[in-house]
Order: C-alpha cells, then sequence, then structure tokens
C-alpha cells in the first residue's frame, strides 16, 4: 500500500533549513553584536543587526522560493529559484550600496558577519540535506500508478 503525499518531499526539509536559519540569525546578531560592541561600539553593534537580517531576508528568500515551486511543473520551478536568485542579487547590491553609505556601520563587523553567516548556512544546508532521510528519485510515477512513490 503505498502513501498519499500533500506535499512535495522537498518541503520539510527546506522548512528545517529555514528553522535553522532563524536560529543562526539569531546567533549572528547577538554574538555579533556583543563583539561588534567591544570592536567599534554602536557602529558594530548595528552592522551584527544588519549582517543577520541580510542573512534572514536572503536565505529565508532561497528557502521559501523552494517551498513555494516545489509543488510547480519543473520549468515553473526553474523560472521561480532563477527569479529569486536573480532579485536576491539584485537587492544584495542594492542594500550593500545603501548600508556602505550610511555611517552607523562598521566596514570590518559588517563584512565579517556576512562571511561567517555565509558559512553558516552552508554548514546548515549541508548538515539537514545530509541527515534527511530523501530518496533519489522523489514523488516518481510508474506506469499504471495512480499515486506517486
Amino acid at each position: 500500500m503505498s502513501q498519499t503525499h500533500d506535499q512535495p518531499t522537498s518541503v520539510p526539509i527546506m522548512r528545517e533549513v529555514l528553522k535553522w536559519s532563524l536560529v543562526l540569525t539569531v546567533a549572528i546578531a547577538v554574538v555579533g553584536g556583543v563583539v561588534g560592541w567591544f570592536v567599534a561600539g554602536w557602529p558594530g553593534l548595528w552592522s551584527a543587526v544588519v549582517a543577520a537580517v541580510l542573512t534572514l531576508l536572503f536565505t529565508g528568500v532561497t528557502e521559501l522560493s523552494i517551498i513555494l515551486a516545489a509543488r510547480y511543473d519543473p520549468i515553473y520551478f526553474v523560472a521561480v529559484i532563477l527569479g529569486a536568485w536573480i532579485l536576491k542579487f539584485l537587492v544584495f547590491l542594492g542594500a550593500l550600496a545603501l548600508v556602505k553609505q550610511l555611517d552607523f556601520t562598521h566596514d570590518w563587523m559588517l563584512w565579517s558577519c556576512m562571511v561567517l553567516a555565509m558559512l553558516g548556512q552552508l554548514a546548515i544546508d549541508v548538515i539537514v540535506v545530509a541527515r534527511s532521510r530523501h530518496g533519489y528519485v522523489s514523488e516518481a510515477r510508474l506506469p499504471g500508478d495512480d499515486e506517486p512513490r
């Protein structure tokens, strides 16, 4: 007897990644804020907070776009993901240009918190996907099957 799937099998994995991304964002804001305070005062603290918000924004867009696009046909999935990546890239360049002109950030703290956030997000992605019990082929349909396997 086969199971019915109300959602694509990648959705629970991406929800787990999103949950740990929230934890990473809080950790970057708190730890980076404390270190930033001691390194550069208020600009260091605000730089860590800005880096944490940018981390959440960009990782959240990726994860949410995958969760939403997983329900569509593969060509639309690719279009949604590619569109989200292009949008993220343009917003990222605009956000960095804006933040660079503001006086309340410290360049070194902003850069270091963003690099640590990217490395942390990469680790989260690898660990969650490696621990997931997801088959190589999901929602496969064989001839004569009415439900995905």
